[in-house]
């Protein structure tokens, strides 16, 4: 049953995990070329037309070029500044600017292109250069919006773009490209007169005849009023260039898929010419990008197919060695369950299965181990409860016969009797009173104290007992009838052996960071480092050595907060003896410590 159930999980993960994520990665490799096709090519084109928009950008500077010589140069500005009272003067000055920007003409090749070179004068005349120069009309010029914009910007140039010829008769260039630009005094920056240069469209032809595009691709430029300064196909020049709002949505160079005239769909590319806020734009037709994935569809299918026929084959003998093992480690899982722990399993793999097989047989001696160490640990619990149940020697009848030992030291007057038995007998009564192993801090201090009573008196106040105590201490748990064994054990054997008197105790508890620190310290004969290491060795065996001093002690401490107790000895010969107790700093009450006991 359980075969079969695997066998089937292993079937539908295979349907799962290969058909289907294989199915999804065909049609997305597929999807993934085409769009990566996609991303090359209009990354190419944004290089192209990185390419191109740096040169066109050169040349425009180059045309600012001439109306900066325009604006700078001596004889120009003496015709503008000069008032003439005939017109053969004029001439004569006209036949030196000529000569000027004939001379000028030599050192650059884009002179050819010149339609026009108009400076209209602020003295009344007019200096005129260029095949159509002639042939414009100068007053609808000067009606023009832009004039008046342009004697407003002190000297700076302005493109004026794409726009027929301002003439009132046919001229040789139908469009043409212009820019404006005021001609300034040198000194007092006065408007002398306003340029209007203009150059052939074909300049752009010209420029860039030889760039090759896609089949169906088509070139663009495009001039700050959104108009075809250059076509490809010569078709829309001076028309608004489509699609402007989405172009300067994308502010940046990009990409985007339109529509053409013809419901084509087009992948449109775009790079600004920011100097001059024109733009170089290609579109391309989208079928054409893709032509070929068709092929590129039908491999990926191939593939697809021959890689499902190989990995069902392979697939079919990896599930049935997959089985056979897992089907033994579940047989040995359920022998567990039923209580069997003894139980190991032996396949020796490489794999995961292997390493599963390991771990499960590591987890079971762990078990066995914990198991024993629990069991161990609950043996240890019972005799320490046991050996501290032997020395409270039937503390309900010691109790009662100290009572009648009292109450006969009353009737014949013997107060000192009376009180030592007294304290006894209060010191018996708190061990009958908790029945749990903690009790408060100060009623372990108030047994100590009594005890300490008694001490004093059978060695007649041959020693001092002081406590250095938190008042925040006092009401925190702790395990009963810890202090009482260190305290006998600094006075038999650290105060009795002294020869001279003067003994002394200290008790101290602190609490430090969740920790609470107990030490009992004295100055009586302390021990050498071996006695040191004897008495250590003593107390960490105490089912070797017995006794329910400072090992029943260690011992309770141990099996009531495990790790987080610690125990030191510390000790100099004739100096002093310190045992010191570190316990969690418990803020609950008693009883509820006795429930975690």
């Amino acid at each position: 049953m359980i075969k079969k159930s695997i066998k089937n999980k292993i079937v539908l993960s295979f349907l799962l995990v290969l058909i289907l994520p294989t199915t999804i990665i065909s049609i997305m490799s597929y999807r993934i070329s085409v769009n990566l096709l996609e991303e090359k090519v209009s990354d190419s084109f944004l290089s192209n037309l990185t390419f191109i928009g740096d040169n066109i950008e050169k040349e425009l500077e180059q045309w600012e070029q001439i109306s900066k010589f325009i604006n700078v140069n001596p004889v120009i500005r003496n015709v503008l500044m000069t008032s003439y009272d005939n017109d053969l003067d004029f001439y004569y000055d006209m036949k030196r600017v000529e000569q000027q920007l004939d001379t000028y003409s030599i050192n650059t090749n884009i002179f050819a292109y010149v339609s026009s070179l108009v400076v209209i004068g602020n003295n009344g005349r007019n200096l005129l250069y260029g095949e159509d120069a002639t042939s414009l009309d100068i007053d609808r010029i000067k009606e023009q919006q832009w004039f008046s914009e342009v004697n407003s910007l002190n000297g700076q140039v302005m493109w004026l773009g794409i726009h027929k010829n301002i003439a009132n008769y046919r001229t040789q260039n139908e469009s043409v490209v212009a820019l404006g630009r005021a001609i300034v005094g040198e000194k007092n920056n006065k408007t002398l007169g306003t340029l209007y240069l203009t150059f052939k469209e074909s300049y752009f032809t010209g420029l860039l005849k030889n760039i090759e595009l896609l089949d169906g691709g088509r070139l663009y430029i495009v001039d700050n009023r959104d108009h075809i300064v250059f076509d490809s196909e010569t078709l829309l020049l001076n028309e608004s260039f489509a699609g402007m709002d989405e172009i300067r949505a994308q502010d940046d160079k990009g990409y985007f898929l339109t529509e053409g005239t013809n419901q084509e769909q087009l992948l449109l590319a775009h790079v600004p010419i920011t100097k001059y806020d024109w733009r170089v734009v290609e579109t391309v037709p989208y079928a054409s990008l893709t032509k070929g994935t068709d092929g590129i569809f039908r491999n990926t299918i191939g593939v697809f197919l021959i890689s499902f026929i190989l990995t069902s084959v392979i697939w079919f003998f990896v599930s049935s060695h997959i089985v056979r093992p897992i089907r033994t480690l579940t047989n040995s899982m359920k022998k567990v369950q039923e209580g069997d722990l003894t139980v190991r399993v032996d396949i020796e793999r490489p794999d995961e299965v292997g390493v599963m097989n390991k771990h499960f047989n590591f987890m079971i001696k762990r078990i066995q181990e914990l198991f024993q160490s629990n069991l161990e640990e609950q043996e240890k619990k019972k005799n320490a409860e046991y050996k501290a149940l032997q020395a409270q020697i039937n503390p309900h009848f010691l109790y009662n016969t100290l009572n009648t030992i009292r109450w006969m030291a009353i009737i014949q007057k013997s107060d000192n009797i009376r009180d030592v038995v007294e304290v006894l007998g209060r010191l018996l009564k708190n061990t009958i009173k908790h029945d749990g192993p903690f009790v408060t801090v100060e009623e372990e201090l108030s047994n100590l104290r009594d005890y300490v009573y008694i001490q004093k008196i059978r060695y007649n106040h041959n020693f001092d007992v002081t406590y250095d105590v938190d008042p925040e201490v006092l009401s925190m748990p702790c395990v009963k009838f810890i202090l009482q064994p260190l305290v006998e054990n600094a006075i038999f054997h650290g105060i009795e052996p002294r020869e001279e008197s003067g003994g002394e105790i200290k008790v101290s508890m602190k609490c430090h960071e969740d920790q609470l620190y107990i030490r009992v310290w004295d100055n009586g004969v302390g021990m050498s480092n071996q006695e040191r290491e004897e008495l250590i060795s003593r107390v960490s065996t105490p089912k070797q050595h017995g006794g329910i001093g400072v090992s029943n002690v260690m011992e309770r401490l141990k099996l009531t907060y495990g790790e987080e107790s610690a125990f030191y000895i510390r000790s100099e010969k004739n100096e002093f003896t310190e045992i010191e107790m570190i316990i969690p700093a418990a803020t609950s009450n008693v009883e509820s410590a006795s429930k975690i006991g």
